[in-house]
C-alpha cells in the first residue's frame, strides 16, 4: 500500500476553503480523541483532515511500520501535498501527536501554525511510577511482545465520562481516549521520537499554541514549559487548564480547548500584525485530584 493511502478525510470540506488543518491523534489513537475540534474547524471554513498512519494509529500487519521516522515521512509527504492545494497548512496534535507535529515543524519552515495539546517530551505525570522508566530494559534485552495497558484515570478527570470509558474498554479495543493498550514497540519508537524533538526545539518557528492541564497525569506541565522556552516561534501562546487530565479534548474543559484551537489558527492564517502576540505563562497551582 502506498504510504499516502494512510490518510483519511473525516469531515466535509467547505468548497471555498483556503487553509488546511491536519489533525494528529495520540499514539495508537483515533479521530474520536479529537472531540469536536474537526467539526468546529470545518464550520469555520477550514479544510480538515485527520491523519491515519499505519504503524502509528491504524492496525498493522508489518511491525516494521512501527517506526517514528516513517511516521514523520508520511506526515511530511501529506503536508507537501496539501500545500499544493491550500494557501496554508496548520497542524493540531494531541499527546504524542503533538510531539509528532513539533517534529514536522523542526524539519520544515512552511507550516503556518501548530497547536500542541498535552504535548509529551517525557512520561512524567503524577500517575507515572518510577519503575515505568525501567520497562525499556526487557525490550532492549529482546522481550518485545508485551503491551502497556491503560488504566484509571484513563486521562480523564470527569468521573462520569471516566466510568463510560472504562465500560467501553471492557469490550472494545479503542475509545474516545485512545487504545486499550500500547505495544512495547510503539513505546520504544515514541521514546526515540521524544529524544529527537527535545534536542531540536530551537528549530521550531511556526506560530504555536500549547494547551496543557496542570494536573496532567501522563505528561507534567514542565513538558509544555520546556517547549515554550526552547522554540524560536515569534508567536507563542500557552493556556493552562485547571479541571482536566491528559485527554483535554474530551474532558471537562473540552469546549475551551476546541474554541481556543480554532481561534488561534484563524488568527495565524489571517497573517495580521495585530494578531501577533506572546502570552506570559500562568503560574502553576496545585489542584485536588479526583
Amino acid at each position: 500500500m502506498d504510504k499516502l493511502d494512510s490518510f483519511l478525510r473525516v469531515v466535509k470540506t467547505p468548497p471555498s476553503a483556503l487553509h488546511a488543518v491536519l489533525l494528529i491523534p495520540g499514539l495508537c489513537g483515533t479521530s474520536l480523541e479529537l472531540g469536536t475540534i474537526p467539526n468546529l474547524l470545518t464550520s469555520n471554513g477550514f479544510y480538515v483532515e485527520t491523519l491515519q498512519i499505519e504503524g502509528y494509529t491504524s492496525p498493522i500487519l508489518d511491525t516494521k511500520r512501527i517506526n517514528w521516522s516513517e511516521w514523520l515521512e508520511i506526515l511530511d509527504d501529506r503536508v507537501t501535498q496539501l500545500l499544493q492545494e491550500y494557501k496554508t497548512v496548520n497542524l493540531v496534535g494531541l499527546s504524542m501527536g503533538a510531539t509528532l507535529a513539533l517534529t514536522a515543524s523542526i524539519q520544515r519552515s512552511d507550516i503556518t501554525s501548530i497547536v500542541v495539546l498535552s504535548p509529551v517530551l517525557q512520561y512524567d505525570g503524577w500517575a507515572m511510577r518510577w519503575w515505568n522508566e525501567l520497562m525499556i530494559i526487557p525490550y532492549m534485552l529482546g522481550f518485545k511482545n508485551w503491551s502497556y495497558r491503560e488504566k484509571d484515570p484513563f486521562g480523564i478527570k470527569n468521573l462520569e465520562l471516566r466510568k463510560r470509558i472504562k465500560k467501553t474498554l471492557l469490550t472494545e479495543s479503542v475509545s474516545a481516549v485512545g487504545a486499550q493498550s500500547i505495544s512495547a514497540r510503539h513505546l520504544f519508537q515514541a521514546r526515540k521520537l521524544m529524544a529527537y524533538v527535545k534536542g531540536r526545539l530551537g528549530a521550531v518557528k511556526s506560530d504555536l499554541l500549547a494547551i496543557h492541564a496542570i494536573d496532567d497525569e501522563t505528561a507534567a506541565p514542565k513538558n509544555t514549559e520546556q517547549i515554550l522556552k526552547m522554540i524560536s516561534s515569534q508567536l507563542r501562546k500557552v493556556i493552562w487548564l485547571g479541571n482536566s487530565y491528559h485527554i483535554i479534548t474530551v474532558d471537562n474543559e473540552r469546549e475551551i480547548v476546541a474554541m481556543q484551537t480554532v481561534k488561534f489558527i484563524k488568527n495565524a492564517t489571517n497573517m495580521n500584525d495585530q494578531n501577533k502576540y506572546v502570552d506570559k505563562q500562568a503560574k502553576l497551582k496545585n489542584r485536588p485530584r479526583a
